[in-house]
């Protein structure tokens, strides 16, 4: 007993006398598991641990991690770990394409602020869904390397956009309020239809039906607004394969609340039953007729005229109940003409049948229910291709034209951020329209050339 007291008094002072031997603000750095050395006048601090050695019969100290020179400021860490420090600090994110929907977007990221509590959400997945395509599953990803993940916070991991997805689809009245925002008080709003492909056996409003490819598939309807002064989508609507285009058209009136919608139509679709059923649900109509319809006259002079797109288009109008209207393009019968010749060439009677169709070359005839010039009524029906081309970038550019969801609620979820994907494409599209630079750009190749530009950052540490 005697011998354990006198050897815990030895160790006691060999602690006093080591740190004795060392100042003040090196002691302060030896805490349990690190080792002070000396080497001069430098101090160094080690991590280190005791093992049992049984060829010396005693305890080893074993170094295990250099942590450093101490010195009266503190501790130097090792140049390594210093360096290592300074390239977690540096942040190299994609930025050109992020920034610029940022700036594009303010009215959107507003309106989507006031009608959804995760609004963040919404916007940076139609952000990554115009910019990457992304699934949800990769989502995350690409947020965590875009400029967004800068300016704001949204958790994007699947569970979460998955339910996120569910509960907006379930809240129809916040993302038609959210639409009302966009409608203006343009004149007219054309509207068309198309086929979205549903390959979830959840999706119950999903029926059979043909594609492009004339596959039998599930498929939904997709009803698109689209805005004929700013020419951009301003409304849609998500319905069963099964129902009408009249009833799709009526019940979108009835939930948008808006009148002066005009159903611009395909050559197939006009009939007198359907133009009955226009009629009956207050709906204005646009319908081509085929050449050969009854209802046109070509014998009609033209006497009136319209510049459109710098060449002049002549036209005619039989006024009545229903206005028909018959627009001759002379560029358009050029091309007919080449096309018509072309492929008689050298055959027997090329002449003759040409001369039977010579007259309804480059015309075009419409009936309308519209009281309005023929200038209005051309521009409404050409407006029918810029229909035609915002479902093309929904279906070929977004890529939203097949879905994998697994109920109603989240295709409508998903088409809604789809559909936000489409506003900032036509805001893109817009801006080179108005600048006369479609003709060698698209919003695509913007996009595209944009995101290459990054963002490096050193030193800095996103905001708390």
């Amino acid at each position: 007993m005697q011998l354990v007291t006198k050897a815990g008094k030895a160790l006691r002072l060999l602690k006093i006398l080591y740190n004795m031997a060392y100042p003040e603000w090196v002691i302060k750095w030896k805490t349990r598991g690190t080792h002070v050395t000396r080497q001069g006048d430098r101090y160094y601090l080690n991590r280190v641990h005791s093992e049992w050695n049984r060829e010396k019969g005693r305890a080893q100290l074993i170094t295990d991690e250099y942590l450093g020179r101490i010195t009266p400021d503190g501790l130097i860490e090792p140049k390594y770990k210093r360096m290592m420090k300074r390239y977690d600090q540096i942040s190299v994110k994609e930025y050109g394409a992020s920034s610029l929907l940022m700036h594009l977007s303010e009215d959107i990221r507003k309106a989507l602020k006031y009608n959804f509590q995760e609004w963040r959400e919404i916007f940076v997945f139609a952000c990554m869904r115009l910019i990457h395509n992304t699934s949800i599953k990769n989502l995350e990803f690409h947020f965590e390397n875009s400029y967004l993940s800068d300016v704001m916070e949204a958790p994007t991991y699947p569970k979460h956009m998955g339910e996120m997805l569910r509960n907006m689809g379930m809240d129809r009245s916040a993302i038609t309020n959210f639409l009302k925002t966009f409608l203006s008080k343009s004149r007219y709003l054309a509207i068309d239809l198309t086929s979205v492909i549903s390959l979830s056996e959840g999706v119950i409003s999903a029926m059979l039906g043909h594609d492009s490819t004339d596959s039998h598939l599930p498929i939904v309807q997709l009803l698109l607004l689209f805005n004929m002064e700013e020419k951009e989508p301003s409304y849609y609507r998500i319905l069963s394969g099964s129902i009408t285009s009249v009833m799709s058209i009526s019940s979108t009136m009835d939930e948008s609340g808006i009148s002066n919608i005009v159903l611009v139509g395909d050559t197939g679709f006009y009939s007198s039953g359907n133009v009955e059923d226009l009629e009956e649900k207050g709906i204005h109509y646009i319908l081509p007729l085929k050449s050969n319809s009854r209802l046109i006259s070509y014998d009609r002079e033209m006497k009136r005229y319209f510049l459109y797109e710098d060449r002049p288009v002549w036209y005619t109008l039989s006024p009545g109940k229903k206005n028909i209207y018959t627009f001759q393009d002379h560029s358009l019968k050029a091309e007919e003409e080449k096309d018509f010749l072309r492929r008689e060439e050298g055959k027997r009677g090329a002449v003759s049948r040409f001369r039977s169709v010579e007259n309804r070359m480059g015309k075009i005839s419409v009936v309308t229910d519209l009281k309005v010039s023929g200038e209005v009524v051309y521009d409404m029906l050409k407006t029918r291709v810029d229909i035609e081309q915002a479902y093309d970038t929904l279906k070929n550019t977004i890529h939203a034209d097949r879905t994998y969801v697994r109920d109603d609620y989240q295709l409508q979820g998903w088409m809604f951020v789809n559909f936000i994907a489409l506003m900032l494409h036509y805001r893109i599209y817009n801006l080179l329209r108005k600048r006369e630079m479609l003709r060698h750009y698209s919003p695509r190749d913007v996009i595209e050339h944009l995101e290459r530009i990054s963002r490096l950052k050193i030193g800095w540490s996103a905001p708390s």
